[in-house]
């Protein structure tokens, strides 16, 4: 049998009864913390203005291109393949940057790698970055 050395204070939100009997009735929020009624700005958020979205549109396409170079050199080639992962396990990073770099890729970029997966971030100042994750 389960022994519980303090009976009154079972459950989180339970008071015994003593302790409840001298409580006030639930008191109303002053007028003044209370929400309006009628908020004049229905919507907390500034006005829609979507031009500087279409303007990542427009710029990560060319950063999807530049993963696509590589992306496609993977494929195409095996011996690209074995060298940029054999690369990667031996934590060469000189030679993964310039085997990323052969593929014709021109634009910024930072590699992560573990031994089981590579994780390469291209960036395009501060408009927008593509994170491309392969595992091997």
């Amino acid at each position: 049998m389960y022994y519980n050395p303090y009976p009154y204070f079972v459950y989180p939100n339970y008071y015994p009864t003593w302790a409840m009997a001298h409580q006030q009735g639930t008191s109303q929020f002053s007028r003044h913390l209370a929400m309006p009624a009628n908020p004049t700005n229905s919507n907390p958020f500034p006005s829609v203005n979507t031009s500087k979205l279409k303007t990542s549109a427009k710029r990560i396409k060319v950063i999807m291109r530049q993963a696509q170079l590589l992306t496609d050199k993977i494929e195409e080639s095996e011996q690209f393949a074995h060298d940029l992962m054999d690369a990667a396990q031996l934590s060469n990073k000189t030679e993964v940057e310039k085997l990323i770099s052969s593929t014709g890729v021109t634009m910024k970029f930072e590699t992560n790698y573990t031994p089981d997966r590579i994780r390469i971030i291209f960036t395009d100042s501060d408009c927008c970055k593509l994170t491309l994750i392969l595992s091997w």
